[in-house]
């Protein structure tokens, strides 16, 4: 009984022993070191690069002519896939071959990649921390597009897919009251104003919001650490999510780029080669439920071909 692999566990082949309903709490451990990671390795990659890099509000040379800024959290700025970007902000964790800076290169336009992990919608307007200067700040009369990708963060995804993964490793149920629900919803406002200050600061930019793909099939798989009703359950939050984001971006002069037909049969459970989005137990991506470089891909020629170029 104590030697069930978590796969076992999350598959509900098995009850769960006390024992090991105590290393779920070790996983959660583990999932939070993860994170940990991702800032020290930046951290050897600035040493190595000739010291840790400067932390300018934007290290790109806004060009003549079309010239895009990306705004986001890591959903864009995609932590620990290829290389760290070490131009940018130690904290953001941005990668070399995100989505904003496929789909810039794709275009041929000047970026200002602002996205940052953990990046919430305040951090538009205001500095994440130390080096980081606000998102917003890399807007100007000059921007001809922008791509937006936020919100998680702000409804609390990472702490109720954790709750997910938890309860379902010992064979309960997570879809319990409406509380992941109203964190969804209460973006709405937020969500909306940050629409706005774009237009504001940015009058001729064409703006383009892009959701999340699918993350989970109905069935959910070991990988995954969620199965059956409750991957479904997840997944129906991201699905929310996006109606949400898809309905205030509408009604506020944005593109809405729909990200889930695409993402068809790419999901966590996909195999490795195919997935967009990488489990819990996998190595693509130093988070679990971030896009692999296959899903960035995937993404930036869905922004390219709603970005008007």
């Amino acid at each position: 009984m104590n030697g069930l692999s978590l796969r076992q566990r999350a598959s509900g082949d098995h009850a769960v022993s006390p024992l090991a309903a105590g290393k779920v709490c070790t996983m959660m451990l583990a999932w939070r070191l993860r994170a940990i990671a991702v800032t020290a390795s930046l951290l050897c990659a600035t040493v190595f690069a000739g010291g840790v890099a400067a932390a300018a509000p934007g290290h790109n040379t806004i060009a003549d002519g079309q010239y895009y800024v990306a705004l986001g959290d890591s959903g864009a700025a995609t932590t620990g896939v290829q290389s760290f970007d070490v131009e940018a902000p130690l904290r953001c964790a941005q990668s070399t071959a995100n989505t904003p800076k496929l789909l810039a290169r794709t275009l041929g336009v000047q970026l200002d990649d602002r996205t940052c992990s953990s990046a919430k919608i305040p951090d538009l307007y205001g500095s994440q921390g130390p080096g980081v200067a606000p998102q917003f700040d890399a807007l100007g009369p000059n921007t001809k597009l922008v791509t937006l990708h936020i919100g998680a963060n702000d409804a609390r995804f990472s702490d109720f897919i954790l709750s997910c993964v938890a309860e379902n490793l010992v064979g309960r149920t997570c879809a319990r009251g409406e509380e992941w629900s109203a964190a969804i919803q209460a973006i709405r406002p937020a969500y909306a104003a940050a629409l706005e200050e774009i237009h504001r600061r940015s009058p001729d930019a064409n703006v383009v919001v892009d959701g999340w793909p699918i993350y989970l099939r109905p069935q959910g798989c070991a990988d995954a650490l969620l199965t059956g009703p409750n991957a479904a359950y997840v997944q129906s939050k991201f699905d929310e999510l996006n109606s949400v984001v898809s309905s205030v971006a509408a009604a506020h002069g944005a593109v809405y780029v729909e990200t889930r037909t695409a993402g068809l049969g790419h999901d966590a459970c996909a195999p490795r080669s195919e997935r967009w989005i990488e489990p819990v137990l996998a190595d693509q991506t130093l988070l679990p439920f971030h896009l692999t470089l296959r899903g960035m891909s995937g993404i930036a020629a869905e922004l390219k071909a709603a970005s008007g170029s």
